[in-house]
């Protein structure tokens, strides 16, 4: 996946979460909806706040059946890869949302091929099931 609209909080040698957070019309219309704040304001807001984690704003996800959609992985710090990842629906909602924020707060999915089993309680219902790893490529300006 590349994205001309890459966000980090990026430390040199921080691993952390990487939220590919969807900004097709319908996601974004759904995050308005629910507080008048899109959901790139609101994530990017926790992950400039946070140590080692990285937001990727995607085109649309293809999944709009589900709500807005993010997908969570691991990033090492160090190699810059990710881990798979695990895809949320719903996070327009403000109780998911709220989850999400949280986890990324945490830290994110632990290193590890099984990032669901790290998923909160509150977010458990999201998951739509878990992917490849996500890769992201920053912004060559």
């Amino acid at each position: 996946m590349t994205s001309p609209h890459t966000h980090t909080s990026i430390v040199p040698g921080a691993s952390g979460p990487l939220v590919a957070l969807c900004t097709g019309h319908r996601c974004e219309a759904l995050h308005r909806l629910a507080d008048d704040q899109t959901g790139t304001d609101i994530v990017r807001t926790t992950i400039v706040s946070g140590r080692g984690a990285v937001l990727v704003s995607a085109p649309c996800l293809g999944a709009c059946a589900n709500g807005a959609v993010a997908a969570v992985a691991r990033r090492d710090g160090v190699t810059g890869t990710t881990g798979p990842s695990v895809w949320l629906g719903g996070v327009d909602r403000p109780a998911i949302l709220d989850a999400l924020l949280g986890w990324i707060r945490g830290g994110g999915p632990l290193p590890g091929e099984m990032p669901a089993n790290d998923v909160p309680l509150l977010l458990q219902d999201a998951v739509l099931g878990v992917g490849k790893p996500i890769q992201g490529h920053p912004n060559k300006r």
